[in-house]
């Protein structure tokens, strides 16, 4: 009995499929004068020995990393590179990605005094230290358990981003020079705005 419907299932199956590739026909009798039109067939399930087809989804490509204003050697085998230096209304945004040669073997988390990060305004020769919020926690991220210091876990297949942020310096000044412990000063940042 299941075989002689299974047949039959797969027999309208195929008719469904040839159908579906037609155009809609439309006869018309003359003896009875009506108008038959015959419509598209609904698509058809598959059977349920098919199977079930899966589609794989292409994996997104990595965004590209910013690039780098300036880059300088910093601990434990990372490159610092300093990606944004932006003022937005009266605050400097600041971008750092600690990241580990192709080579390194393991992974690295470098803590840094916030203390000692600074820039000097190379047009007033003024110099800026990383503000506090209200609460008198730094506006750094990510922050370690202490708020006195960022930290930046560093793995041998990513970077590590840190942001830190200065009062602006004026709208006349064009670089900055910014000082980073254990990663030296990159000189000259020119500032966007």
């Amino acid at each position: 009995m299941h075989k002689h419907l299974i047949a039959l299932a797969a027999a309208a199956l195929s008719l469904a499929a040839c159908s579906q590739d037609k155009p809609a026909d439309t006869a018309t009798t003359t003896e009875t004068s009506t108008t038959t039109t015959t419509a598209p067939a609904e698509p058809a399930a598959p059977p349920a020995d098919a199977g079930v087809a899966r589609t794989e989804a292409a994996t997104p490509a990595p965004a590209p990393a910013p690039a780098a204003l300036a880059t300088q050697p910093g601990p434990k085998s990372t490159q610092v590179a300093l990606t944004k230096a932006r003022v937005v209304g009266d605050i400097l945004s600041v971008e750092l990605q600690y990241s580990l040669p192709p080579t390194a073997e393991t992974s690295a988390t470098v803590y840094e005094d916030i203390d000692q990060v600074n820039y000097i305004d190379d047009a007033t020769s003024r110099k800026y230290e990383v503000l506090k919020d209200q609460q008198g926690k730094y506006m750094a991220s990510p922050l370690s358990y202490n708020d006195k210091q960022f930290h930046a876990d560093v793995r041998k297949t990513g970077v590590a981003i840190v942001t830190l942020k200065f009062p602006a310096p004026p709208a006349t000044s064009q670089t900055i020079s910014l000082s980073i412990p254990e990663a030296g000063s990159f000189d000259a940042v020119a500032v966007q705005r």
